[in-house]
């Protein structure tokens, strides 16, 4: 397959230049670029990348758990829990995996190109861990370690602002429980853009009253963005 070699070769030299890390066994990094379509199009011939994410969705947690542990002893397990879950979400690893341009070099079937699967969130963040999964097998957990905590620290300050671990939604629950003996429902009550790019607006309701929209990249965001507005505006404690 020529494309694979090409891409597989490009891929090789830039990720020695920027990183410094040259895979000794080259076609367990190829895997980790290997899409399931791909895999099924060319009649299972080659393995694809999903049981590699399975290893490095494990390694990436240990790693990040263990710089959290090490480097944030002021902060008792539900905070670390806030930070790490921030870290490792869907859209976080898929804006590691655009640090690594991983995008332009992973092998899809021709139907999933063409639906942009390029440029999804949920495929890139699992390519990632993929990428994890070949690096610690290919290179072990020091180098491995090194590479995910050089990409990570970004994240780790962002979530560590105040912003980022409040969690808006069990404010507005406890308010309203002790105002009104019950809970918000949430509503997901638009959907827009393309599956790559989606969008999603919620809407709050207490006692069946709207008290606050919220739009997001995900329906929890969105829900997230709701309680905040409803906080700021309609409960705030006096």
């Amino acid at each position: 397959m020529e494309s694979s070699q090409r891409i597989n070769t490009d891929f090789f030299s830039e990720f020695y230049k920027k990183y410094k890390i040259r895979f000794i066994n080259e076609s367990i990094c190829l895997q980790a670029l290997t899409h399931s379509s791909f895999s099924h199009e060319s009649g299972n011939q080659t393995s694809s990348n999903e049981r590699l994410e399975y290893l490095g969705d494990s390694v990436l947690g240990l790693v990040v758990n263990e710089y959290l542990y090490k480097n944030f002893p002021q902060y008792d397990e539900g905070e670390l829990a806030k930070i790490k879950s921030f870290v490792v979400a869907e859209s976080s690893l898929a804006i590691l995996a655009k640090s690594v341009h991983l995008g332009k070099f992973l092998l899809f079937s021709k139907g999933e190109e063409q639906s942009g699967g390029r440029f999804r969130e949920s495929i890139l963040a699992d390519a990632f861990e993929a990428l994890v999964g070949a690096l610690y097998l290919d290179q072990g957990l020091e180098i491995t370690r090194n590479f995910i905590i050089g990409l990570i620290l970004p994240l780790i300050h962002k979530a560590d602002n105040a912003e980022y671990k409040k969690d808006y939604k069990s404010s507005l629950q406890e308010i309203v429980q002790k105002r009104f003996g019950i809970i918000p429902e949430y509503r997901i009550i638009k959907e827009s853009g393309p599956d790559h790019h989606k969008k999603f607006t919620a809407k709050v309701l207490i006692q069946n009253d709207s008290c606050g929209i919220g739009i997001g990249a995900t329906k929890k965001k969105a829900e997230q963005n709701a309680a905040k507005y409803a906080l700021e505006n309609s409960f705030k404690e006096k």
